[in-house]
């Protein structure tokens, strides 16, 4: 199968891969052709081919394929080889890459054409023997491919069955494996088999055979197959999409200057009082944007420039003074004098220079912004990344090149997701009414100003084109007009359709790439409704929580609470009892569409019964219905669809209303539970096996009750304690997934509570943006790298670090080699030791940043009044005690999983801090205060 498209931007390259161990070539030759007869793929890698230099190729020739083979020399058996077919050498130009893996047979092929390239390798690596230095070249080569290529594919056999690909990647591997395992840590490739390849009689199936990439969005459908004869390994066949940007040298864009200051003074003039008297919201809607429209066409005007198109900073300016360079080159020529040539070379350097230094500006306006949509955006430029334009097939599985019917496709499954609400009466709840009620938002002038004051510029404009940088810059004169809008919007009911309009931008997951099923939906809505919202938000999420609507077990969207709150009281208890010797089960649930489900009609029923009522409701309501999105894709849209159910993606009150819609359910339940928006957990303490499976049988009808779908093959069962008897539950039927570890909101957790799974793959994630780093801003000074590693790497370090902590060492150190290896990229091969360049780059060590995390988090409990984790620090009331007034109470613990929780974690520590620094005012004062409290010890 291939497809190939290099015209206008629908630019793609989609091409069937076969991979096997053949375990003899000539053996399953005949085998081989019907095979490829029949699935038609463009490339057919093999490993074992058994062939020698004896053979020639003539007696295992494909029609219509070229070979490329390496056989093993001075030794029977082994070798490899890959087919290509005569349609991808029509098109692209196929080079063996020259690699040195001695002691192990591979081959590699760089394909290329003018707008892309990819390296295709085929590796078998016999079981014995082979030399510990052998497996090190190996791995060594195939990080530097993959550092040198950016899009790297390789097969092959590796022989290495004691990793268990599914399981924990921090255990103990033998001294190859763990090479294997290293690598991919520290580098950007990824291991995509995940199903044993290798079935032998009598033996244990295996994972023998491996995908290793740089670039896993480009490799989807992995199937594996039958084996060629009788091999036995699984044949494995998979779709390579790549998409690119065919792009000249340089594109000419446009870009609109606007003069904010003499728009926001012609705003003030304008008479809204009159302007706005008109009883229809919409028509006072529609006068706003168009003197809004009138006010930026006035005083903007649009400029027209080139740039490189692969290098961003190279503006119009330097293309001229290129382009003078090249006439001073050819001047030189045509003369030979060597008065000419000097003032060619004096020109060149000079441009030079000027390149350099804009470059470096370019750079430092990335790190200096922390816009993650620019920094994106130049490493896919950098890297010739996916293109942001997506693509879908129809029926008959070729490649749809018409963005309206595009867009449409993935307007109609989008739509899928919506529930039709019956008819039917609607349950009722179990709890009693609130009588206090809520009715009335505020939305005063100075409110409104100070909120478009705050707005984020970053962000994309809505359907209705006004975006935040114009709603900020002009503020001060748009903050009365916008209140009037909201006042009337908010009596009347009404929103403009504007404000209940989305348009959806598909963003690709994983998967197949020309599947719409894997995009995720990204909605963009008005910035002025989003600023009503606001507002709407404030006022209400404090009602709700005072009159605790939203349960304390609920930590998502709501002040005070994360998703570090929400595993951090869950650890609590689950690590006191193991540290007294029980056992905890516990289930984990998946909503299916949680969001985009939510029946309209029962939640504006709880949200009466939860006290808010008349103009809020009446609102609420009319924010909900006759809402339509629009799916764009490239510069065309698909048809409107109606908005069915669910709480509106992308607004600000969505994740508000769905909390209170799934708050009842601390009404149904006896296990101990928490939840992050629809990220529910609930737990038994004790072995309480009928506790815990009543409640999952309640969780299941309430989802039945209140139509929220549980996708039961998705919901999973931890074992945690080392005696727990494991057993064995079930949702409608279904059994729960038993689970040795699974991701908790990002945060590995494993049946032993240990942290090194999810160290590993921390750092793994870290090491691939700091690939991205090293690759794009190789050359970049040190205040523009550290910046950029702060922004973008630690983050990722540190992600939730108050829940886990490293306690082996090789985990801390595996942890510290990523900074390590961050601040190698300034400096190049002669660069100071790590500790001058911590200093130099004004970076603490790893370990100081946790340590100060910690510290961070128990002074939030203390000073938050409201704080969910404040009951985790009880203070020591022994007036013995000296220093501050907030010391910790020693906590008793006979395990070392209860002794590195936070709590026992932090009490040393904690308890010798000055009074100045843990009575700090805020939390920014505290990070002053405790930096110069650390760095005076």
């Amino acid at each position: 199968m291939l497809q190939f498209n290099n015209k206008n931007n629908c630019n793609y390259f989609v091409s069937s891969l076969v991979y096997s161990n053949i375990a003899s070539l000539l053996a399953k030759y005949d085998e081989l052709i019907a095979f490829i007869s029949c699935n038609n793929p463009s490339f057919v890698l093999l490993a074992e081919t058994w062939l020698s230099p004896s053979i020639p190729d003539s007696f295992v020739s494909v029609p219509n394929f070229t070979l490329f083979r390496s056989d093993r020399i001075n030794r029977l058996g082994g070798g490899v080889c890959i087919y290509v077919s005569d349609q991808i050498l029509s098109e692209f130009s196929v080079t063996p890459i020259n690699v040195n893996t001695f002691g192990i047979d591979s081959l590699f092929l760089k394909v290329s054409d003018k707008n892309v390239t990819f390296v295709l390798g085929c590796v078998y690596r016999p079981p014995r023997p082979v030399l510990l230095a052998d497996d090190n070249n190996l791995f060594s080569s195939l990080s530097q491919l993959a550092f040198t290529h950016n899009k790297f594919f390789v097969f092959g056999d590796f022989n290495m069955p004691d990793i268990a690909w599914l399981l924990n990647m921090s255990q103990h591997f033998s001294p190859s494996s763990q090479l294997l395992i290293d690598l991919l840590v520290n580098s950007n490739l990824n291991q995509l088999v995940n199903e044993p390849t290798r079935y032998r009689l009598n033996q244990r199936p295996s994972t023998l055979d491996l995908i290793l990439t740089s670039d896993d969005t480009s490799l989807a459908n992995l199937n594996y197959l039958n084996p060629f004869g009788k091999s036995d390994h699984v044949t494995l066949k998979l779709d390579l999409q790549l998409c690119f940007v065919a792009r000249s040298k340089t594109v000419t864009l446009q870009k609109r200057i606007v003069d904010f200051k003499k728009a926001d003074e012609y705003l003030s003039t304008v008479d809204w009082a009159t302007l706005l008297n008109h009883p229809s919201v919409d028509t006072n809607w529609e006068s706003f944007k168009n003197h809004l429209k009138l006010a930026t066409d006035k005083y903007s005007y649009t400029i027209t420039y080139k740039a490189s198109s692969s290098k961003p900073w190279i503006d119009n300016k330097i293309l001229k003074l290129i382009k003078k360079k090249r006439s001073l080159w050819r001047t030189f020529k045509r003369s030979g004098k060597e008065d000419d040539y000097k003032v060619h070379r004096a020109f060149s350097n000079r441009v030079s220079s000027i390149i350099k230094d804009v470059k470096h500006k370019y750079e430092k306006s990335i790190a200096d912004q922390k816009n993650p949509k620019k920094f994106y955006s130049y490493i896919r430029n950098k890297l010739s990344g996916p293109v942001r334009k997506p693509q879908v097939k129809d029926a008959t599985g070729h490649i749809i090149e018409d963005d309206c019917v595009t867009a449409n496709i993935f307007a109609e499954t989008f739509a899928q997701s919506f529930t039709i609400e019956p008819d039917a009466d609607i349950p009722n709840l179990l709890t009693t009414h609130n009588f206090d009620c809520l009715s009335g938002i505020c939305f005063s002038y100075d409110l409104i100003k100070d909120k478009l004051h705050k707005l984020d510029t970053t962000k994309s404009p809505g359907p209705d084109g006004i975006s935040a940088k114009i709603l900020k810059e002009c503020g001060s004169s748009l903050a009365r007009p916008l209140c009037m809008l909201m006042k009337q919007s908010f009596r009347s009911g009404r929103l403009p359709n504007d404000w209940k309009t989305a348009t959806i931008t598909p963003v690709f997951k994983k998967g197949d790439k020309f599947n719409a099923a894997n995009y995720r939906p990204i909605s963009l809505t008005s910035a002025v409704v989003k600023l009503m919202e606001c507002i709407i938000y404030d006022q209400l999420v404090a009602f709700l929580t005072a009159h605790q609507v939203i349960p304390r077990e609920q930590h998502g969207f709501t002040p005070g609470k994360s998703i570090a709150t929400n595993l951090l009281c869950c650890l609590d208890n689950w690590t006191r009892e193991l540290d007294s010797g029980g056992s905890v089960d516990i289930a984990y649930f998946d909503f299916s569409k949680a969001f985009d489900r939510v029946p309209k009609r029962r939640l504006l029923l709880k949200l009466r019964h939860y006290g808010i009522q008349d103009s809020l409701l009446r609102w609420i309501e009319s924010f909900l219905s006759d809402r339509i999105f629009k799916v764009k894709v490239g510069d065309m849209f698909s048809s409107p669809f109606p908005v069915l159910s669910g709480v509106p993606q992308g607004s600000v009150l969505g994740p508000l209303l769905f909390l209170a819609y799934v708050s009842d359910i601390k009404d149904c339940l006896i296990s101990p539970w928490a939840m992050y928006a629809d990220d529910l957990k609930i737990y038994n303490i004790c072995s309480n096996y009928e506790v815990l499976t009543k409640d999952i049988a309640t969780i299941y009808n309430w989802s039945l009750k209140w139509l929220l779908p549980i996708n039961a093959d998705k919901c999973n069962i931890l074992y945690l304690g080392s005696d727990n008897p494991k057993q064995t539950y079930y949702i409608n039927g279904t059994e729960l997934t038993k689970c040795v570890s699974l991701s908790d909101m990002g945060v590995i957790v494993t049946s032993t509570l240990t942290w090194s799974e999810h160290i590993t793959k921390v750092v793994k994630k870290a090491n691939k943006i700091l690939y991205l780093l090293g690759k794009t801003f190789a050359k970049a000074d040190v205040n523009t790298v550290t910046k950029l590693y702060k922004t973008y790497v630690r983050p990722i370090l540190e992600y939730a670090n108050c829940v886990w902590v490293p306690t082996l060492q090789r985990d801390i150190n595996l942890l510290e080699s990523v900074q390590r290896r961050a601040t190698r990229i300034p400096y190049g091969q002669v660069r100071p030791s790590y500790p001058d360049r911590l200093n130099l780059m004004k970076l603490p060590s790893l370990a100081d940043r946790r340590v100060r995390g910690d510290m961070l988090t128990t002074f939030q409990a203390f000073t938050n009044i409201s704080s969910p984790i404040r009951h985790l620090f009880p203070v020591n009331i022994d007036g013995r005690t000296r220093g501050h007034r907030f010391k910790l109470e020693k906590d008793n613990f006979r395990t070392s999983i209860r002794q590195t929780f936070v709590t026992n974690r932090v009490f040393t520590e904690w308890n010798a801090l000055p009074p100045e620094v843990v009575e700090s005012a805020s939390v920014p004062r505290f990070k002053v205060n405790y930096d110069t409290f650390r760095n005076r010890r």
